[in-house]
């Protein structure tokens, strides 16, 4: 659940620094403190509502997929579906 979370916010961050944004400036425009962001990195616990925040403010959207292996996905025939 951490490495997904670090993958997540470290996505983030990657996608606003494409845009030209420091963490502080991101965290600036998503109205969260660079000391929450920064606690979610060290402790992997950040609440949802902040970190949708901080997706909203590089132009990304939380999602969820189903966890289904790639491979079952094509022999299945559901790959575009």
């Amino acid at each position: 659940m951490i490495n997904s979370l670090l993958q997540i916010l470290d996505n983030i961050v990657t996608e606003g620094k494409r845009q030209g944004l420091n963490q502080k400036e991101i965290c600036q425009k998503a109205g969260v403190s660079e000391i929450t962001l920064s606690r979610a990195k060290k402790q992997g616990d950040i609440r949802f509502t902040t970190l949708e925040k901080l997706a909203r403010s590089v132009g990304l959207q939380l999602t969820l997929i189903a966890d289904i292996p790639l491979s079952n996905l094509i022999s299945d025939g559901d790959l575009f579906q």
